[in-house]
């Protein structure tokens, strides 16, 4: 049974007639009489019954075109998608992302990207999550690109710095080091924080690197739920900036430390090949980054 044996069905099926099928299909009469002979002899049971010059479904034929129609039509969507994954005139680019990225970077870099390019001919389709996910998505295929913070052992995934964010203390108005125009992650830690979920710890890391031990309040999300939570007074937190979370009534303050920043990565799979228009995204990201001094040089693979 071959998928053309299948479509000649099909074919025949909606036409209920053998001359226009052949037509539709560019081939002879006789030959879509063998293909569809062929068939009905592999599954053990006649398909078509005669009705005056056309030929119409039999009980067996109508079982069976149910199944049909759904098949020849998932094929024909899927060879489309994989069509419009490598025609450079359109295309869909799939990417998994954390929070921070959505809102920090992602929309500077899709407004300079897509600038100058039709937007209906390219699609994004984007999944939120936290950076275990994201990486378990692009080795997986879910998504072709990711963006989200470093995580260690990851053989299959190559991670490359694009962005990297100054942090700032996130404190609730009269608060004492609200006041400030700027504050020591000494100085900070001396008070309850309030941090993510996030898997990576990366905060944590960063206090403790500095030889800080912090004082952990409890641990939220989302960075809204931490910004609600620093505006009424239950800790402080440390954050990329976020414009969205201005409505929080928070206080932004910078913060003295040199190491006080966070990169974000962009993750892409060793072993699966990316479609034109996701390589070419990542290119330009890629560059973006050299631009900016998050990359050192362009990678000489992508």
């Amino acid at each position: 049974m071959t998928l053309r044996q299948l479509q000649h069905f099909e074919n025949l099926a909606r036409t209920q007639h053998y001359q226009r099928s052949a037509e539709l299909l560019g081939i002879s009469q006789p030959a879509l009489s063998r293909s569809i002979s062929s068939l009905e002899l592999e599954l053990g049971a006649p398909l078509f019954e005669k009705q005056g010059r056309n030929v119409v479904l039999n009980r067996f034929g109508r079982v069976f075109a149910e199944h049909i129609f759904t098949a020849i039509h998932e094929i024909d969507t899927g060879a489309a998608h994989l069509r419009d994954m490598t025609d450079p005139r359109k295309g869909v680019i799939e990417m998994s992302l954390n929070y921070a990225t959505s809102n920090i970077y992602l929309p500077r870099i899709l407004r300079a990207y897509m600038a100058g390019r039709n937007q209906d001919e390219l699609t994004f389709q984007f999944r939120q999550s936290n950076t275990p996910a994201i990486l378990t998505d692009v080795r997986e295929g879910i998504s072709e690109l990711g963006l989200c913070s470093y995580m260690e052992d990851q053989p299959e995934i190559l991670l490359y710095p694009v962005v990297r964010c100054p942090l700032l203390l996130l404190a609730p108005p009269g608060h004492a080091l609200a006041r400030r125009e700027q504050a020591s992650l000494q100085e900070i830690s001396r008070y309850p924080m309030i941090f993510s979920v996030d898997k990576t710890h990366y905060i944590e890391n960063l206090l403790h690197s500095q030889g800080l031990d912090p004082i952990i309040a409890c641990r939220m999300g989302e960075d809204r739920s931490i910004a609600n939570l620093v505006a009424c007074g239950f800790g402080l937190s440390v954050l990329p900036y976020d414009p969205q979370l201005e409505a929080c009534g928070i206080v932004w303050v910078p913060i003295s430390d040199s190491c006080a920043y966070r990169e974000f990565y962009l993750a892409v799979s060793r072993t699966r090949p990316l479609s034109v228009h996701a390589r070419d995204f990542c290119r330009f990201m890629l560059n973006d980054a050299v631009q900016s001094g998050a990359l050192k040089q362009m990678p000489f693979h992508i």
